[in-house]
């Protein structure tokens, strides 16, 4: 391995390079004429352009992905809520748990992300950003709940539109057309759809509701679960 490295070193020819560059971290190295196993390569990652471990952008992305983790454990557990033998609404149950499922798979695609960028996924990492859905309880009602979780998703989406217009600001710092295009591919279309989803499951329950014209509650939400499990 050591002769390998040897003849490798022997065959970097200095040249005009960068100070911040794997070519000069490498020649570098080789100058110091010790021939060990723990190169130091600094330069030699897959960070490049404005998307470094201390700015904004990467700094709010490790955020957003700690967020879905959080909202994907606060769906499970109303999931669990609706799942258990007082409250009993299948329709509900599957409706939290698929948004728990996705909202997982979402945070397990932006950690992949981040670190394909060269950067360390950082869990304690959290936005500038205020939380809107934070504090509130997922012991809710039926129609309580389809309201938070349509501002939950509203959250996500704004938080989404909030690290975009960082990567996309006409910033030496920050601009970064890659982060930008990603997440129009992979979340904000797919938001835009899933609150509209939202949105109409609240609304239709709504008027389960009103047409039942408080004759018998119990029985409008048990055709509106059972419509749930239809179209979830």
């Amino acid at each position: 391995m050591k002769t390998i490295v040897l003849v490798a070193c022997l065959l970097a020819v200095p040249g005009a390079f960068g100070v911040n560059t794997c070519l000069h971290d490498a020649i570098n190295e080789c100058g110091q004429a010790r021939m060990t196993d723990n190169f130091l390569l600094p330069s030699c990652n897959a960070v490049y352009g404005n998307y470094g471990r201390h700015g904004n952008v990467a700094i709010e992305m490790q955020a957003y992905a700690n967020l879905h983790i959080e909202r994907s454990y606060q769906y499970l557990l109303s999931a669990a809520y609706f799942n258990n033998y007082q409250t009993n609404r299948a329709g509900f149950t599957k409706l939290f748990k698929k948004l728990s499922d996705d909202t997982w798979a979402k945070s397990i695609e932006l950690i992949k992300h981040i670190t394909m960028r060269g950067d360390e996924m950082d869990f304690t990492s959290r936005s500038t950003q205020a939380s809107a859905a934070k504090n509130v309880t997922i012991e809710l009602q039926e129609l309580g709940s389809l309201a938070h979780a349509l501002d939950t998703q509203k959250e996500m989406a704004e938080r989404a539109f909030h690290i975009h217009r960082e990567a996309t600001r006409n910033n030496a710092k920050s601009h970064d057309p890659e982060i930008a295009q990603y997440l129009e591919e992979e979340f904000v279309e797919y938001q835009a759809k899933l609150i509209r989803d939202l949105a109409g499951h609240t609304t239709d329950l709504k008027k389960f509701i009103v047409s039942n014209n408080g004759q018998d509650l119990s029985l409008a939400l048990y055709l509106f679960d059972e419509y749930l499990q239809k179209v979830v």
